[in-house]
């Protein structure tokens, strides 16, 4: 029965650590998929002077979750008449927990809204332009911490869960 318990505790540990460290390795790959909707976004801006609604639709088409529930409800938002700045934060405030960045993510990707629909469409493509090389950088930064990190937390749960069975025993 103890090593029944044993082996609980140790897998238990090891997979706290590795759910961690899943949540760790999601970053850079959430951070890549901003990255591709926000060029989406402004192709359609820009190029195909798209209404914003019908833009946020065209990304919840094309992303993947979580991004893709984050733009259905920016697009019903406006679809209800508020406007973009407002939508936008308040979405962030609502979905923020689904995702698995930062704050410092967060505070470059709520500047998205400064300019959205305020202004014509060459601003707006200066601004997207301005954010989609912040969060490249970011992401940059991310791929490297979250492989270290990543790899910590993994043995780092199973070698607690060693140690508290050391201790216990």
């Amino acid at each position: 029965m103890e090593i029944l318990g044993c082996v609980g505790i140790i897998a238990g540990c090891g997979s706290l650590g590795l759910w961690l460290a899943n949540r760790i390795r999601r970053r850079p790959v959430e951070l890549r998929e901003l990255l591709m909707a926000l060029a989406l976004l402004d192709t359609e801006i820009v190029w195909g002077a798209t209404p914003l609604p019908e833009a946020f639709g065209i990304l919840k088409e094309r992303t993947k979750e979580p991004w893709q529930g984050f733009f259905a409800e920016l697009q019903n938002r406006l679809q209800r008449g508020e406007s973009a700045n407002t939508a936008w934060n308040d979405t962030f405030l609502v979905q923020s927990s689904l995702f698995c960045l930062k704050n410092e993510d967060w505070q470059v990707i709520c500047d998205v809204s400064k300019g959205l629909g305020r202004s014509d469409r060459q601003e707006q493509h200066k601004q997207l332009e301005l954010i989609q090389r912040q969060l490249s950088l970011i992401k940059e930064q991310a791929g490297i911490w979250s492989e270290k990190q990543a790899k910590m937390w993994s043995y780092l749960g199973f070698l607690c869960g060693i140690a508290g069975v050391l201790i216990l025993i």
